[in-house]
């Protein structure tokens, strides 16, 4: 994806935001003209917005008290990502 492409994304995004959920498929309708790629990178973004990752529920001091280093990576997924080593 460009620099500008992703720009045009998060543009479309945050005012996707800006829209009452229930218009949301109205405002992507007009705003992606059909652009279907797009759409799914805005759709993208507002699921993640709606369901985020679970580490960021805990508190800062929590976070900072887990021992990470002694914690098996490999195989374990942060958002879209899977972890290989």
């Amino acid at each position: 994806m460009t620099p500008e492409r992703w720009k045009h994304v998060q543009v479309l995004f945050h005012e996707a935001l800006d829209q009452p959920p229930e218009r949301r498929t109205v405002f992507l309708d007009r705003a992606c003209d059909g652009d279907g790629e797009l759409r799914r990178d805005v759709e993208a973004l507002l699921a993640a917005d709606d369901n985020p990752a679970p580490l960021f529920d805990a508190p800062p001091d929590a976070l900072a008290a887990e021992p990470f280093e002694d914690t098996p990576v490999a195989g374990r997924s942060l958002g879209a990502y899977r972890l290989l080593e």
